[in-house]
């Protein structure tokens, strides 16, 4: 820069003191022209050269995808769900002129002999076992009672839900003293029986004749109901005959009582089962009679969904081949059934 200003110092005094020719501006022009353009582009290199100064600003916070479409879909359910509404009741502040009748009296066992029921003597887990056991269950639960007892019955030990009793009145048991036995014996079960416990009586001869129609809770009132049931004179000729049959068979009488749904049986009787078709006399009788009990009591778990013992006692039973027939059959009932089988010589 210096030397051009010195160059043109130089031209301009010479142009004072002589004509300076056009060339020579021109040429000084141009320099000029240059030197211009030149430190231009000098300072487009520098500025271009600098860093830029860049602000990133913060993103914005977004919902996931999913959270979104849960949130849109929960408002959406909570258009579709109707609000309660409130219901307006009309109340009357004066009494009805209309009465209800009283309700029927509802017989309930003792509370204080409830020494059997689960509910009391068992611990929280059997507790919750047992709910189906307890009459409006399934199963098992169809024997009704909800609380064992430990009963003695003739010498045996038992312990059960729902228990029947089942005698044979024909003349010759009844001859033997069997009804006065039972009597007896029936009194000593039933005062081990808990209140929760259910039972029934039934005696047979060709057909079945029950203390009740269904088995009932033993309470002191049914017990000694029981009892003055049994104090009656049985006669085997008119009493639980089976219309149109004669004989002597248990048969009709064990239906009856797995029916109401008994868990435990005993049996007492002094023949082999047998019933003819018609009268004692003239009937025909039926030869595989025992067959069918036998099948009817192996298909009594398929059929009732439950297990029944039934306890077998030959009473007196006759010193001849009817009498060791009776005995075979009815240890062959025990055995297949789990119970007990006993012979009162």
């Amino acid at each position: 820069m210096k030397n051009a200003w010195n160059i043109l110092g130089a031209l301009w005094s010479r142009q004072r003191n002589r004509k300076v020719p056009w060339e020579a501006v021109a040429a000084s022009a141009l320099a000029h022209v240059i030197i211009l353009l030149s430190a231009a582009f000098l300072t487009v290199l520098v500025v271009q050269g600098r860093q830029k100064m860049m602000f990133e600003g913060k993103k914005s916070p977004g919902i996931p995808a999913r959270k979104l479409e849960h949130s849109i879909r929960v408002k959406q359910m909570q258009k579709q769900v109707r609000k309660p509404q409130i219901l307006q009741r009309l109340t009357a502040a004066t009494p009805s002129k209309v009465a209800l009748p009283e309700m029927p009296k509802l017989e309930a066992p003792d509370l204080k002999n409830l020494r059997d029921a689960p509910m009391l003597s068992a611990k929280a887990g059997t507790t919750l076992g047992s709910v189906g056991t307890s009459g409006g269950g399934a199963g098992r639960g169809l024997t009704g009672g909800s609380g064992y007892s430990d009963a003695k019955f003739f010498g045996e030990n038992v312990r059960t839900r729902a228990i029947c009793i089942l005698m044979d009145i024909s003349p010759s048991m009844v001859a033997k003293g069997v009804v006065e036995d039972v009597r007896k014996e029936t009194m000593t079960m039933m005062e081990s029986l808990s209140p929760v416990t259910k039972f029934n009586i039934i005696v047979f001869v060709d057909g079945a004749l029950p203390f009740t129609p269904q088995m009932v809770f033993a309470t002191q009132d049914n017990k000694q109901k029981a009892m003055d049931w049994l104090k009656q004179t049985f006669d085997g000729r008119r009493q639980g005959n089976l219309r149109g049959y004669s004989g002597s068979t248990p048969s009709e009488a064990i239906k009856m009582a797995v029916e109401q749904g008994c868990d435990t049986l005993f049996i007492l009787s002094d023949d082999p089962p047998y019933l003819k078709q018609g009268d004692s006399a003239t009937g025909v009788e039926i030869v595989d009679h025992q067959d069918q009990i036998m099948d009817f009591i192996k298909d009594i778990e398929k059929k009732f969904s439950r297990t029944v013992k039934v306890n077998s006692i030959i009473y007196k039973p006759h010193e001849n081949a009817r009498g060791e027939q009776g005995k075979a059959f009815y240890k062959k009932i025990s055995q297949t059934t789990g119970g007990r089988f006993k012979v009162i010589k």
